[in-house]
């Protein structure tokens, strides 16, 4: 299974309120770059590789209720992209125990 790039980190949150407090803690982080890839999932690019700043990205996805992906094949958002521009359905949402 693919792994995430060097310098990238793929978020997932259960829901829109983790989602959001997710997203207000990452913007306090200096050194990234923040892309909303749907309404559940973040990618986070380090602008340089910086293993304190990699530790407070995934605090900051983990205190939040959310997930630091590490295979790429889970995240929903990146084969919408890949395939047609289908709608998605209820049944596409990633859920979390």
């Amino acid at each position: 299974m693919p792994k995430p790039k060097k310098g990238e980190i793929y978020g997932t949150f259960n829901n829109e309120m983790c989602y959001e407090r997710g997203l207000a803690k990452l913007k306090n982080i200096k050194g990234i770059e923040i892309l909303p890839l749907d309404e559940f999932t973040i990618k986070i690019v380090l602008k340089k590789p910086n293993s304190a700043v990699e530790r407070a990205v995934n605090e900051a996805i983990n205190s939040s209720k959310g997930y630091v992906e590490i295979e790429l094949e889970t995240i929903n958002a990146l084969k919408a992209n890949k395939e047609k521009k289908a709608e998605t359905g209820v049944l596409d949402t990633p859920f979390y125990g």
